[in-house]
């Protein structure tokens, strides 16, 4: 159970992961975690995330071209997430809406401590984005009715004293 406070990320360098499976075609990116702020008190947990999408990277370069044209249709630069939920629960579960530029998602997503050391928490965060009605610029994928992306990453934080 994570202990009442305020933290904050304490590595430089932090990725998010997003993975999903498109058409039969394995699509895996990765983004860095800019900011990552986390508030647990009685009234609740929430989490603040920045992520730098105009820094995306995948394991193909045609790949990130096309992902990079896609963000821009959306001006999709720096993606902020706010969730919230209870506190108190195991795991902590935080929803809210992931915004960038002209796009938006819903996203939950779990919260469950890998070690914890008084001040110092590392936080594994896992969840589901579920895109409707999307057009995807990777050939041979075009429209798509909905795209899930599956997000996980892990985060050391410090406790704010």
């Amino acid at each position: 159970m994570i202990t009442a406070g305020a933290w904050t990320k304490t590595e430089t360098v932090v990725i998010l992961e997003l993975t999903s499976v498109v058409k039969g075609k394995a699509l895996k990116l990765s983004a860095p975690i800019d900011s990552a702020d986390l508030t647990i008190d009685a009234a609740g947990a929430v989490l603040t995330m920045t992520v730098g999408l105009d820094r995306v990277k995948s394991t193909n370069f045609l790949l990130d071209l096309a992902v990079g044209a896609f963000l821009s249709s959306y001006g999709a630069k720096e993606l902020l997430f706010v969730g919230s939920g209870p506190s108190g629960v195991d795991p902590l579960l935080v929803g809210g809406v992931a915004t960038s530029g002209r796009a938006a998602v819903d996203l939950e997503l779990a919260l469950v401590p890998q070690e914890f050391a008084g001040t110092e928490l590392v936080l594994a965060v896992g969840g589901t984005a579920v895109f409707q009605d999307v057009d995807v610029p990777i050939p041979g994928i075009g429209r798509l009715s909905d795209l899930t992306l599956q997000v996980w990453s892990v985060i050391a934080l410090g406790l704010v004293t």
